[in-house]
């Protein structure tokens, strides 16, 4: 089962939605999230999952229904901090559906104290692509909390993403945003302070027209390690990044997210890996996390801004 899934098409249980996770350590994430205590590695699983209660179970699934490995593009929306959940919630879907031509918002739900709106993107994110059948769009969700101005749209590619901005903004009556970039006014600092550890890849851009060489790639020793040989305190790096035709494109690495989600062969809170796109604003994930880690992520993204 693709996560994240369409609530308005898909009826899944809780316990098929836990089952269907890729792996175990995926499940048992979610179950920590979710402050479940069920041994995801016990041959009873299964039948332990069938006796939780209900509210066990919803509780897991809110953790997972909208998760997975995403890439979360994030955007700055004028206005979005004007409106009540109610005003989110309280709308008609189509007021802004393009139908088989275009994105479509699907639902919008209040879960979490914030707001996810669920779209269906044509595979291009095109709005000019004729797509009648559900097989050939993606799933996206776009979710904010309440009187900020910060939206985190989860999709596969800068198209879709923009595409599921545009279905949003129609159906919440706004019309100005602008993707954020990391390079801004002081961004990048505030956030690596505030939750990176360190960075394992580094790929820097040359800007330069008249180089040859458009793109350096730096990377650690031992780029899979626990603790991160933070490549961006490199003196080389330092060097290269005071140049006037030289910026941070990407960079890989682990950083620090408030949860009680716990690694698997350490025992420690669990420290996602990510990748991120300085300039485009956007940042992927390289493991399944459950929703607390988003949410807490998204929280020191707007913080930092």
């Amino acid at each position: 089962m693709y996560l994240p899934i369409d609530p308005t098409q898909n009826e899944a249980s809780p316990q098929d939605l836990i089952q269907s996770l890729p792996t175990r350590a995926a499940r048992r994430r979610v179950l920590q999230a979710a402050e479940i205590s069920i041994d995801v590695d016990d041959k009873n699983f299964e039948s332990f999952l069938n006796e939780l209660s209900e509210v066990e179970l919803r509780r897991a699934a809110s953790e997972l229904r909208f998760a997975g490995e995403p890439t979360v593009y994030y955007y700055r929306v004028n206005h979005l901090h004007q409106l009540s959940p109610d005003d989110a919630l309280g709308r008609s879907n189509n007021e802004s559906s393009s139908g088989a031509y275009g994105p479509d918002v699907e639902t919008a739900i209040r879960d979490h104290d914030r707001i996810y709106v669920v779209c269906q993107v044509p595979e291009t994110g095109s709005q000019t692509q004729l797509t009648l059948s559900s097989d050939d769009r993606e799933t996206t969700v776009a979710t904010f909390k309440p009187r900020t101005q910060l939206l985190a749209v989860r999709a596969s590619d800068d198209g879709t993403a923009d595409a599921s901005l545009q279905a949003v903004l129609s159906y919440l009556g706004l019309d100005d945003a602008t993707r954020i970039s990391f390079l801004d006014n002081g961004f990048r600092g505030r956030f690596e302070d505030a939750c990176v550890d360190g960075y394992s890849t580094l790929r820097l851009r040359n800007t330069n027209p008249r180089d040859s060489s458009r793109e350096i790639e730096v990377r650690s020793k031992d780029p899979e390690a626990k603790n991160v040989a933070n490549v961006r305190t490199d003196v080389i790096v330092e060097d290269l990044l005071q140049r006037g035709d030289t910026e941070l494109n990407a960079a890989t690495g682990l950083v620090t997210v408030p949860t009680d989600v716990r690694s698997m062969e350490h025992g420690e809170p669990l420290h996602p890996r990510v990748t991120i796109g300085f300039p485009d604003g956007w940042v992927a994930f390289e493991q399944f996390v459950p929703e607390q880690i988003l949410i807490e992520f998204d929280d020191l993204v707007r913080d930092s801004l």
